[in-house]
């Protein structure tokens, strides 16, 4: 399969870093648990962490689901899931190797999505969104977030070189990006040290 630039880009940036990728940000266990939480996931739902990386979210959303939901984690970096395997990540959920434009979930099926550190590496984030929606139930919630300031995050990317779009997150386009995408947006925080937005899908 040949990657987009983007995807290749991205992958390669990650690829690099994936090792040990918590140690060198082991705060963040807290912001992501608490983004999850936004999601209001119930026993037995499914949810999805699209863009999962080492799989941080991935607890919480099975804490949330209880053993008779589903969890997916997908990404497009092979050592990312690597990484997650080594953490022990693929007793928790499912892990898979993909494309968050084109998800293997039927339609309609999941209660929440978590998108943390994603959009800014989308070139086609409408795309994305849609792809998000196409797989939520009506009224499931989507977080798009970050464990860290927007700003921060943008020269963050500037000082090691990433391939990012992080316009997709500013807070005069986001709005009308989850719009196009099939999502109304609940709640914008963007904080000095994390972002969130929170948004419920049309469907």
């Amino acid at each position: 399969m040949s990657l987009s630039r983007d995807l290749a880009q991205t992958r390669e940036f990650f690829t690099s870093r994936a090792s040990g990728w918590e140690d060198r940000h082991p705060d963040d266990d807290v912001s992501f648990k608490l983004a999850v939480d936004q999601l209001r996931l119930s026993p037995g739902d499914a949810a999805v962490d699209a863009g999962c990386g080492s799989g941080r979210a991935l607890a919480p959303m099975r804490d949330a689901v209880g053993s008779q939901g589903a969890v997916l984690g997908i990404d497009a970096t092979p050592a990312m899931l690597h990484e997650a395997s080594r953490l022990g990540r693929q007793n928790i959920s499912v892990c898979a190797l993909g494309d968050v434009g084109r998800l293997p979930v039927r339609d309609n099926c999941v209660a929440g999505i978590l998108a943390a550190g994603l959009l800014p590496h989308l070139p086609d984030p409408v795309g994305t969104l849609r792809e998000m929606a196409r797989i939520a139930q009506p009224g499931a919630r989507l977080a798009v977030f970050h464990p860290i300031g927007r700003l921060a995050l943008a020269a963050r990317h500037q000082e090691r070189g990433a391939h990012a779009h992080d316009m997709n997150i500013d807070p005069d386009r986001i709005g009308p990006l989850l719009a196009e995408g099939g999502w109304t947006l609940e709640l914008l925080d963007d904080g000095e040290d994390h972002y969130l937005a929170l948004a419920v899908c049309n469907g």
